[in-house]
């Protein structure tokens, strides 16, 4: 889009934001900047170019620094811009099936606070006011108490509906039509923004770990649920009701496990942490070897250790639920015909033992024409997949000008 001087008429307020939008991204992205290199940049007139800065001058978004070199032609030197990042915050909240993480970042996403905190069971209300007040202290600690709260991203592990901020079901939490952006936005007085945890998780992979930035990226969001953020030139799928993702929830034929969420045979029951957990102790009870048997209860770290450290049950567990995983990642690839399948999550962290089997079911189930030249890699951003996505988010909705390369 090319830059235009103001213009009278109905658009003219939506031009002028532009202009100032676009100012700000060259602040932003290119400084220090003078105002003379603004106007050469986007074709404004040099007028237009000051009256804009003075006025993001005086919002505190942009700062002068100082002069800069002077041209060879002579002159005054020019007066050099750059962006304030403290001028705003941004929050992601990752509330998480055990523990609640909030991270305070500034206008640049740079982190700034962080608490954590366990999550209250049974009771959202509880549940985000924890939120709110951690969002309060973290504020706090960041001791910016004039900053501006931009945008809260907030994040859960259950089916929400994006357009109404509403966590429609989050069996793991015990949550069902929960209001959680008008919850928050009344205790925090700023715009919220809500997401599935493999939606945010897909959007920090893909700014800030395995994801490189691929347009079209699919990530396989395997913990203590099943589900999926699909990235579409950048951009998230949330489909058209916001819920797209919950591939946990596609029902496996002759699987007739009960799940969380109501209903019988989802693939979240076979191909999860708790899956893992699950198969372990029938493994067990049906006579088999192994140092689990030693005690007297086990988790998901539990049974991965086990296996790296040669236990034969266990190695053969964890690749079962690694094929099963590898199945919804050829759903996945069929589908959407991603460049990079990421695996995230908390199981991502048992590496080859699980990945392997993975591929491999990918290999034998996904077409051939979708599978071509697709790779699939783990995290690296590990458990700050989910906050770090929280905060990426909000940093985005919180950014009004229209050069913005990634919008969810």
């Amino acid at each position: 889009m090319r830059p235009e001087e103001p213009r009278r008429g109905a658009d003219h307020n939506v031009m002028r934001e532009v202009n100032r939008s676009l100012v700000l991204a060259l602040v932003k992205e290119g400084g220090p900047v003078s105002r003379a290199s603004i106007a050469r940049s986007t074709t404004l007139a040099k007028p237009t170019v000051s009256a804009i800065v003075d006025e993001l001058i005086a919002d505190g978004l942009v700062r002068e620094i100082g002069p800069g070199t002077t041209a060879v032609s002579g002159g005054r030197p020019p007066i050099l811009l750059e962006f304030n990042a403290r001028s705003q915050l941004v929050v992601g909240a990752h509330i998480g099936a055990r523990r609640t993480t909030v991270a305070i970042g500034d206008a640049a996403g740079e982190e700034i606070a962080r608490r954590e905190q366990p999550t209250p069971r049974d009771d959202p209300g509880e549940a985000l006011r924890l939120v709110a007040a951690e969002v309060r202290a973290a504020i706090a600690d960041a001791a910016l108490p004039t900053a501006k709260l931009a945008a809260v991203g907030a994040v859960l592990p259950g089916m929400t509906d994006f357009h109404t901020g509403v966590c429609l079901l989050a069996p793991n939490l015990g949550w069902r039509d929960v209001p959680v952006r008008d919850i928050l936005a009344a205790e925090l007085d700023a715009p919220v923004y809500v997401h599935n945890a493999g939606q945010a998780a897909a959007v920090a992979e893909n700014l800030e770990g395995a994801g490189e930035r691929v347009g079209d990226l699919a990530l396989l969001y395997a913990g203590t649920g099943l589900s999926a953020g699909v990235l579409s030139d950048g951009r998230v799928f949330h489909g058209v009701g916001g819920t797209a993702g919950e591939i946990g929830h596609n029902a496996v034929p002759g699987n007739e496990e009960p799940c969380n969420c109501g209903k019988v045979g989802c693939l979240e029951t076979v191909a999860s942490g708790p899956a893992i957990v699950r198969a372990a102790r029938r493994a067990l009870d049906d006579g088999g070897v192994s140092s689990l048997s030693a005690l007297a209860s086990f988790d998901t770290r539990d049974v991965a250790a086990a296996a790296r450290a040669g236990d034969a049950l266990a190695v053969s567990v964890i690749a079962e639920v690694g094929t099963r995983l590898g199945l919804a990642a050829s759903w996945l690839i069929n589908a959407y015909n991603p460049a990079l399948v990421v695996v995230g999550g908390g199981l991502a962290a048992i590496g080859d033992l699980l990945l392997d089997p993975l591929r491999a079911a990918v290999a034998r189930h996904a077409l051939a024409p979708a599978l071509r030249g697709v790779e699939i890699r783990p995290s690296v951003l590990g458990p700050d997949a989910e906050v770090r996505g929280a905060v990426l988010l909000a940093l985005q909705y919180s950014e009004t000008y229209y050069r913005v390369v990634f919008r969810a």
